[in-house]
């Protein structure tokens, strides 16, 4: 193989290492992936690190002058597990011959651009909502409010793209709009504290880092402690953030109606 051959194989295990941490795979998941592409090569040095903010990758063989490494900052998150799995596709297809490098990188930059609409996005935040306020036991005057709660929680998604908000401070603010308003619209309607509150916990759910839980415990169950630490210690900032909301709102509620 060529130099040039090379990189581009780095190239590509390097995109597909950063769409899968983008989507929140595991870090154990991300590196067992990016080796299988970098396999090809059959190189004797194939080193791969990934974390939860990060991907660190280094070919080299005898014939090379320098060794060939990429490091990648990885800023931004979101579940997709379609992509993870399309990513997954791909390095397969490529280890068993089926998919030259170029055309393998057109199809990761094809994945790359795949996401959910708006509408989509919006109508999952509303049947989750609704069904957690179902599963929790509530009546009817639950599931109306948990509907009240979901299109309140919804109404801040361009709030947070248009300022940028980080998970932490939206976290925040969207639970304390939706723990402002709720307690009052309660209060006029005549429904019951009960209400109130499992409409509020069913609002949580789709703001809750259970992804990030679950992700942290299984890379620390494969032995890479750090990067599961660090989506741990994530998860529970989010989770911080969505407490913290939900009292500031009750609070500033409380002072409103009284």
């Amino acid at each position: 193989m060529e130099e040039n051959h090379y990189k581009m194989l780095v190239k590509v295990a390097t995109l597909a290492g950063i769409i899968m941490l983008e989507s929140n795979a595991e870090s154990y998941r991300v590196e067992n992936t990016v080796e299988r592409i970098l396999s090809v090569s059959q190189l004797p040095t194939v080193d791969v690190f990934a974390n939860t903010t990060g991907l660190f990758i280094t070919l080299d063989g005898p014939h090379f002058s320098e060794p060939i490494t990429y490091v990648k900052r990885i800023s931004q998150r979101a579940t997709h597990l379609t992509k993870i799995h399309d990513v997954n596709q791909i390095s397969r297809d490529i280890t068993d011959g089926k998919l030259a490098l170029k055309e393998a990188y057109q199809r990761l930059k094809r994945v790359n651009r795949k996401t959910y609409s708006s509408k989509s996005t919006y109508l999952a935040t509303l049947l989750l909502v609704v069904s957690f306020a179902v599963l929790l036991g509530g009546d009817t005057s639950t599931v109306l409010l948990s509907i009240l709660a979901s299109l309140l929680l919804i109404a801040t998604y361009p709030i947070r793209a248009w300022l940028n908000l980080n998970d932490f401070i939206y976290g925040i603010f969207a639970t304390m709009v939706v723990a402002i308003v709720m307690p009052i619209v309660t209060k006029v309607t005549g429904a019951s504290d009960l209400a109130l509150d499992l409409a509020i916990i069913s609002v949580l759910m789709p703001l809750f880092p259970g992804t990030a839980f679950t992700n942290g415990f299984r890379d620390s169950f494969k032995g890479d402690y750090g990067a599961g630490v660090a989506k741990i210690v994530e998860a529970l900032t989010i989770a911080v953030s969505l407490g913290v909301g939900v009292a500031l709102g009750l609070f500033i509620a409380k002072g409103i109606i009284s």
